[in-house]
């Protein structure tokens, strides 16, 4: 879904909201006589647009995960969460005790090997003789390639980060809660932050690839940062460690997508946010627009609005602008200013009938 089509849901949930309020002005009021109800312009137009907001968290632009390997096991952890590493810092050692034994063991079967062969170059040289002791010259190379295995993981028991970073989590068992595969450590990469958030999956639909969007702090809300969505994933998440909110669905499975920020000034590792999709809300218009609900036309076709004037109600004649056809609005150039107060056409209206604000103004 494109950004028009968000523009035009969120324009429609406004306006249903909108006059779902006023139904219920006019009928909670409807003994008192004939009374207009009537809003601030500027009031409406400050208002906005009510948006579905999706908590995000701020990470590394990558993260590398430290695996224990098939079949050995962990003899120290050198890191804990928190800490900084550079490239070539020592995460974790293996145990080598088991290497070593096989190493010796290996050796023992080679000294064993040669001293066979020694017995049987001795005792002749016939064909049934060559062909024993070739097979001993055999088993000798297999020995020694298993020893040459063996020295490699002693040689490489130190896993090292392969990037400058900070350790994030630190598993020493090397498995989840399930008893499944999980990184003995994680390292997330010191540089660019990206921010992930996830949506349900009712709603991933609606994201896509280059979606603008709105990141705001949660402790600041006039702190923002632009992006847009670098990438959504096909595959759900599990349950936990759930950063979704708003928007319905919370039962459902949650979807993660990721966000490249404009600028990260500011942010900091770990912090928690607020993503709000691009709707236009950063970008003010000049001039003054109105939804289109709130015009009327007289019989020759002349542009009026319904406006509340020293407690009585009038038709106010305008000029039309510009229509933006994305969020339902038109641009008027004339007759009204901010401070107005308007009103959502009733066909029961009429000039000279008492306008209240709905702000008890």
């Amino acid at each position: 879904m494109n950004r028009k089509k968000w523009l035009i849901i969120a324009a429609a949930a406004v306006l249903i909201a909108g006059l779902a309020g006023w139904w219920f002005l006019r009928r909670g009021n409807s003994g008192g006589g004939e009374t207009a109800y009537v809003q601030r312009i500027s009031t409406l137009n400050g208002g906005g647009v009510m948006l579905d907001r999706y908590a995000g968290v701020v990470e590394s632009q990558q993260t590398a995960d430290y695996k224990m390997d098939s079949g050995r096991t962990i003899e120290t952890v050198f890191v804990k969460p928190g800490q900084t590493v550079e490239t070539g810092t020592p995460l974790f050692r293996y145990s080598v005790t088991d290497a070593q034994n096989k190493v010796a063991s290996a050796n023992l079967e080679i000294e064993n090997y040669n001293n066979q062969i020694s017995v049987l170059s001795a005792s002749g040289n016939s064909t049934d003789i060559q062909l024993q002791i070739r097979q001993l010259q055999y088993q000798i190379k297999v020995q020694e390639q298993e020893i040459a295995g063996y020295q490699k993981e002693i040689e490489n028991a130190d896993v090292k980060s392969a990037i400058d970073g900070v350790v994030k989590t630190v598993n020493e068992t090397g498995l989840n809660a399930e008893g499944m595969e999980a990184p003995v450590v994680t390292v997330a990469e010191i540089g660019e932050f990206r921010v992930k958030g996830k949506v349900s999956e009712q709603s991933v639909g609606m994201f896509y690839e280059g979606m603008g969007v709105f990141v705001r702090s949660r402790v600041n809300e006039n702190q923002v940062w632009r992006g847009e969505i670098s990438s959504v994933s096909n595959e759900p998440e599990s349950n936990e460690n759930n950063y979704y909110y708003g928007g319905g669905g919370e039962s459902s499975s949650k979807y993660p997508f990721y966000i490249t920020l404009e600028s990260t000034d500011g942010l900091m590792l770990g912090q928690h946010v607020y993503i709000e999709p691009d709707l236009g809300q950063g970008e003010a218009k000049e001039g003054l627009w109105l939804d289109m609900s709130f015009i009327s036309y007289e019989d020759d076709g002349t542009p009026y609005v319904w406006c509340g004037t020293s407690g009585k109600l009038k038709k106010a004649k305008v000029t039309l602008g510009e229509m933006d056809g994305e969020t339902g609005q038109m641009e008027i150039l004339e007759g009204l200013s901010e401070d107005d107060l308007i009103g959502w056409p009733d066909e029961t209206w009429h000039e000279g009938m008492k306008a209240v604000s709905v702000e008890g103004e």
